[in-house]
């Protein structure tokens, strides 16, 4: 039952969306034109230029190196569908319009590398494909593309729902399995299917999402599932995102090797391939190429360390030999906006204190700055009470305030009010980059941990002539930036401004 509400709430929220451009009528029209061996790249032309944006954009990959190889100018869709193919014609209006819908949507459920993952998963599993032999290269991309299709509509349609499920895999405690059916009451698996039928993908697509229905398909078939399931797990471990250890890479590579009749050397050589394409590409598929770097950790296996620090290092190398002067440019422009606010901010600080102005004001003042100026998502002030046993958020800015205001009541009787009131009486001021690392999954109250699924957090007390008056916290969501230090520094130059505000104040009201 409860997969079916579930199923039902997906349904509900993309009828008030207004369906999904991705699965609009030109682009089912095209997926049919291109299955049909009476069609011919004038009626596929057609189809693609109902829809403008879609035209212009499959001219300008057209346009790119990695598909006009000394064709010259290509002007008309006609004329890319012929040169392109229709397959991969079909493929690239179904990456685009996937890309397209979700981009901008629910970023802070990390929509963007859902995305990314999506398009890397096509990517390796035609690579494949193509170097072992199978019989439609085209139809593995697809597979691959569509694989995670029900993560990225349960993120898109339930983000709240989505933001708890990833806050409980980041303790690591349960498997990513579990807690899809303890959450959901089925797989991502379960509801992509269940979508991709209704919108009319070929049943050989639809039963490769699942590997209990791809059982039923053609060994051909099969090995599409094989491709894309086997692709996914690659890149679960190549972004560190298997927080539970689930997944082994030897034992990985050796399941696809024997699927394939690849040796590890050409899986790893065809991984690396279509990073490059997607690198080259991905600007002109909406995509930040930055983000396709691996975040460069150390897993403890020789060769998935290897493999990780190769892509980075490409990737790196890719998009600064690529932007570096627009960059710099950029980066450069950043600072000095930040700086001047910083300024500003703390100019703003010294007239309410210079004016007379409240407790309250000057707080207000500094939870802003810090938001403003630190990059942080969430911030908030709790005042201690006076028998020193209880802080209560009183100011909160960001996201999700309401829930950041009702987490941060906080009492000695609970474990995290218990470490945050003796950081208030200690005056220590405490970073943690990130909330799964062994240590701080245990200690942080799962509540806390669901509810608000911080990446990490600042805490620093407000003291007051050594008198502990309350705290400011900070955090960043779970698919937010990491806490680095100079989020660290800007916290504690407005915490200290805040401080000797309120003392200079106090002392001149004595």
């Amino acid at each position: 039952m409860k997969y079916q509400e579930t199923l039902n709430a997906v349904y509900a929220q993309l009828d008030s969306l207004g369906d999904l451009p991705i699965f609009s009528a030109t682009v089912n029209r095209i997926q049919q034109i291109s299955s049909s061996r009476e069609s011919d790249a004038m009626v596929l032309a057609m189809a693609v230029m109902k829809d403008a944006n879609l035209s212009a954009k499959l001219l300008k990959i057209a346009n790119t190196p990695h598909y006009n190889r000394g064709h010259g100018n290509i002007s008309v869709v006609s004329r890319a569908v012929v040169l392109i193919g229709f397959e991969r014609i079909q493929n690239l209006s179904m990456t685009l319009k996937l890309i397209e819908t979700f981009s901008e949507d629910q970023p802070e459920t990390g929509i963007d590398k859902l995305l990314i993952s999506a398009f890397l998963n096509a990517a390796i599993a035609r690579e494949v494909a193509i170097r072992c032999g199978a019989m439609d290269a085209e139809q593995s991309y697809i597979c691959g593309l569509l694989y995670r299709l029900g993560e990225i509509i349960v993120a898109y349609t339930l983000p709240e729902r989505y933001r708890q499920m990833q806050a409980e895999r980041a303790l690591g405690n349960h498997s990513w399995s579990r807690i899809q059916l303890q959450e959901l009451g089925g797989h991502f698996s379960d509801i992509g299917q269940d979508l991709t039928q209704g919108w009319g993908f070929p049943k050989t697509v639809v039963e490769a999402m699942d590997p209990m229905t791809a059982e039923h398909l053609r060994p051909s078939h099969k090995l599409n599932h094989l491709l894309a399931a086997g692709s996914h797990d690659l890149l679960e471990m190549i972004y560190y995102r298997d927080t539970g250890r689930e997944l082994d890479y030897t034992q990985r590579i050796k399941q696809i090797a024997g699927n394939t009749g690849l040796t590890q050397d050409e899986l790893e050589a065809a991984i690396s391939d279509a990073f490059r394409q997607v690198c080259d590409l991905s600007v002109d598929y909406g995509l930040n190429p930055g983000a396709l770097k691996p975040p460069f950790k150390g897993s403890g296996n020789s060769d998935l360390d290897e493999l990780s620090r190769k892509l980075a290092f490409y990737i790196s190398s890719r998009v600064e030999s690529a932007g570096v002067s627009e960059n710099v440019e950029k980066n450069e422009s950043t600072r000095v906006n930040q700086s001047q606010l910083q300024l500003d901010y703390l100019a703003k600080m010294n007239h309410l204190l210079s004016t007379g102005a409240s407790t309250t004001a000057v707080i207000e003042a500094a939870v802003e700055a810090i938001a403003r100026c630190a990059g942080l998502q969430r911030v908030a002030f709790c005042l201690l009470s006076k028998d020193r046993r209880r802080l209560s958020a009183r100011v909160v800015r960001g996201k999700d305030d309401d829930k950041l205001m009702d987490q941060l009541q906080l009492d000695l009787s609970k474990p995290v009010g218990q470490l945050f009131i003796r950081l208030t009486e200690r005056g220590s001021t405490l970073l943690v980059e990130d909330c799964a690392e062994k240590g701080w999954a245990e200690r942080l109250p799962a509540e806390l941990a669901r509810t608000l699924a911080p990446k990490g957090f600042i805490a620093g007390p407000l003291r007051i002539d050594d008198r502990p008056v309350g705290l400011f916290y900070a955090d960043n969501t779970a698919a937010g930036a990491p806490l680095d230090e100079e989020a660290f520094r800007v916290f504690n130059q407005f915490l200290m401004q805040a401080r000797l505000a309120l003392e200079l104040r106090q002392r001149s009201t004595n």
